[in-house]
């Protein structure tokens, strides 16, 4: 009686761990505020900013791109489908599936952006 109660346990286990693993094709949330990209490379751009140190000067950078629309931020949180996650590159490649004018459309992300 004991072997199967401890298997369920172990299977119940699991699955709450891999809940927060990133998947293609999984469906996750964003967090609000998150910073959102049409390409790669202004992904790329931006996390090698934020990760220069220089807090004023990424406040800035980011402020800009915001502006420019060269980047997107949503304040609410919002959900996508998970089209390629690329851990070698830090990014993660979505679809948006909240409803809206920008439901469908495609983004890159840092990966610290989705809920876990």
């Amino acid at each position: 009686m004991r072997a199967p109660l401890a298997l369920l346990l172990l299977a119940v286990s699991v699955a709450g761990s891999l809940a927060g693993e990133i998947r293609n094709g999984a469906t996750m949330q964003v967090k609000p505020n998150s910073i959102w990209f049409e390409e790669a490379e202004q992904l790329a751009e931006w996390q090698r900013r934020k990760k220069s140190g220089g807090a004023a000067a990424f406040a800035s950078y980011q402020e800009k791109i915001l502006s420019a629309r060269e980047a997107w931020q949503f304040i609410n949180p919002v959900t996508v489908r998970i089209l390629r996650h690329e851990p070698a590159h830090n990014r993660v490649y979505v679809k948006m599936k909240t409803k809206g004018r920008m439901a469908g459309t495609d983004w890159f992300l840092d990966p610290s952006a989705l809920r876990r």
